[in-house]
């Protein structure tokens, strides 16, 4: 799996507030960057995003219920645009 960009937030173990770089799979949802400004994602789910005929694959299985700026998550001279994020919350945290 490609290593997220250093300028992604980290806990102290060095693991990306975002989630994680994983492999492409049949499964992972397919997103080609110009195409929307936004998405919405679940908590734990995979997405392949695709630009300029470059492409890596990210599992949002981070920090959940906030925004994140594909820049954030894309590894380094992956060509950017902009996109927002929206990861839903876990279903597992429950409130109290």
């Amino acid at each position: 799996a490609a290593a997220f960009s250093a300028h992604a937030d980290t806990f102290r173990n060095g693991e990306s507030f975002y989630g994680s770089p994983t492999a492409a799979t049949a499964y992972a949802r397919q997103v080609t960057l110009g195409s929307r400004a936004t998405i919405n994602v679940d908590y734990d789910s995979v997405v392949t995003f695709t630009n300029e005929g470059r492409s890596f694959t990210w599992q949002f299985n981070g920090l959940d219920d906030r925004p994140v700026d594909i820049a954030k998550i894309a590894p380094p001279g992956f060509p950017t645009k902009p996109l927002t994020i929206y990861v839903a919350p876990n279903p597992w945290h429950r409130g109290s």
